[in-house]
């Protein structure tokens, strides 16, 4: 309170403060027999991160078995271990690395330009409505074709090699991103909405303040989705216009009958993209700090 009991207007942090989304409350119940209805210690319920390991294992181990006592075709699915031996002597050239290398570049870039296109259209359209109805139809026109049928067109423009494998991938890439995004501009409930406006934040200042914190967790959500498929596509892509990258080499591998090479890539192309939504969900954990879980995949 001021002088003569009229109240000072609040100053432009505390309105940003306070229009800054936060997270809603636990909904869940007090637990019974927990002092002070306290919620359970962090991380339980939650299995162990080796029985995750120890499944791998028996898949491995069934997949040994299977193949060595002849269910599996013998021709097509060599024993794991035989696959082990391929990928270890990839590994030790350098080939496997070298491939890698290749799809992931390829991945990322169309990663980064679908994900960015699609998560400046997304929000535009969720943030401005007219915006939204201008291009809604033409996007939801292109949203669900495929990818790879763009393979073709992209070969006249791009020709073979990195430039298609980039564009191919961005394209399939931004669709999740846009979804999101669209989806998650209207995260911002009216609370947060009435309060930027009672605090005298501009449009501007609501959408950088307000709408854009409170969309980002689907925004992420929707990347991530992004991600994975720029990883698959990125490897079709490679199998039917490019030279080199993991896509090329599994099928030269499958077409010259050497099966334990093809499955021994098609395992590189999984640890490429565990290792990139793990790089992915390590850059969610410090964007998202404010907001409870970012741990949890």
């Amino acid at each position: 309170m001021g002088d003569g009991g009229v109240r000072k207007p609040p100053t432009r942090p505390q309105a940003l403060a306070a229009a800054r989304p936060v997270a809603a409350p636990d909904p869940t119940p007090p637990i019974e027999g927990v002092r002070g209805g306290s919620s359970p210690p962090a991380g339980a319920g939650q299995s162990p991160a080796y029985i995750g390991l120890l499944f791998i294992v028996f898949l491995l181990a069934l997949w040994e078995c299977l193949a060595r006592a002849g269910v599996l075709a013998p021709g097509a699915v060599p024993p794991a271990s035989r696959v082990a031996a391929a990928l270890w002597e990839l590994a030790a050239s350098g080939e496997v690395f070298a491939e890698i290398g290749r799809t992931a570049g390829r991945a990322v870039a169309g990663f980064a330009l679908g994900g960015l296109a699609g998560v400046l259209l997304g929000f535009g359209c969720g943030v401005f409505p007219g915006f939204g109805r201008a291009v809604g139809t033409t996007a939801e026109f292109l949203r669900p074709m495929p990818s790879v049928a763009l393979i073709p067109i992209g070969i006249l423009f791009l020709g073979l090699g990195f430039g298609l494998c980039v564009a191919v991938a961005a394209f399939a890439c931004c669709w999740p991103a846009y979804v999101a995004a669209r989806a998650g501009a209207g995260a911002a409930g009216p609370e947060l909405r009435d309060t930027a406006r009672a605090y005298g934040l501009g449009r501007t200042e609501s959408i950088v303040f307000v709408l854009a914190p409170a969309a980002l967790p689907q925004i992420f959500a929707g990347l991530r989705t992004g991600l994975a498929v720029a990883v698959a596509v990125a490897v079709t892509t490679e199998m039917a216009a490019a030279p080199n990258g993991l896509g090329s080499f599994i099928l030269e591998a499958s077409m010259a009958g050497r099966p334990e090479r093809m499955y021994a890539g098609i395992v590189a192309v999984g640890a490429l993209g565990a290792a990139l939504n793990a790089l992915f969900l390590a850059l969610r954990r410090r964007t998202l700090v404010w907001l409870p879980g970012t741990g949890r995949p």
